[in-house]
């Protein structure tokens, strides 16, 4: 999907500090360790920052995707849909919007966390070709592992 494709009634913008409360609210009811509003609200317009949502007309919260920069890999903090709006293709708009980003940026990758419980997840970034780089250990509040995965760009190779 790209951006043009997407439905009429949905709008994709930066996100802004009056989405926050809607952002931290969908956090928590989708994530069992969600972050808190206040993480939110300091991660909007902080330099090196690529944050997007998409709203319906309304302006309800249908999707979004925190990300930083660090050094030269754009890292997804976080990315989540509404589950009124899930298995539309929103996440993956979100994630080539920051791939292209890092892209036009001059970034060597973008990388993430996700939760080896996650299928779901887990084999969207598959498919849009991140692969497996390890684990963080216990790094979830729960104790579950994180799986870090990777996509490199232009021709990056991680090793290098």
């Amino acid at each position: 999907m790209t951006v043009a494709a997407l439905p009429d009634d949905l709008h994709l913008r930066p996100a802004r500090v009056e989405d926050v409360a809607a952002v931290a609210a969908l956090e928590a009811k989708l994530f069992p360790d969600p972050w808190p509003r206040h993480l939110f609200l300091q991660e909007i317009g902080q330099p090196l920052r690529f944050q997007q949502v998409i709203v319906d007309r309304r302006g309800v919260l249908a999707a979004y995707l925190f990300a930083c920069w660090q050094v030269d890999e754009l890292h997804i903090l976080k990315v989540a849909t509404h589950p009124f709006y899930q298995r539309q293709g929103l996440a993956t708009l979100l994630l080539e919007l920051a791939r292209e980003e890092a892209q036009r940026q001059g970034g060597r990758g973008l990388i993430l966390e996700v939760r080896p419980s996650n299928r779901g997840a887990f084999m969207l970034y598959r498919r849009l070709g991140y692969h497996v780089l390890g684990r963080r250990s216990r790094y979830y509040s729960d104790g579950e592992d994180a799986t870090v995965m990777f996509l490199a760009l232009s021709g990056a190779d991680r090793s290098s």
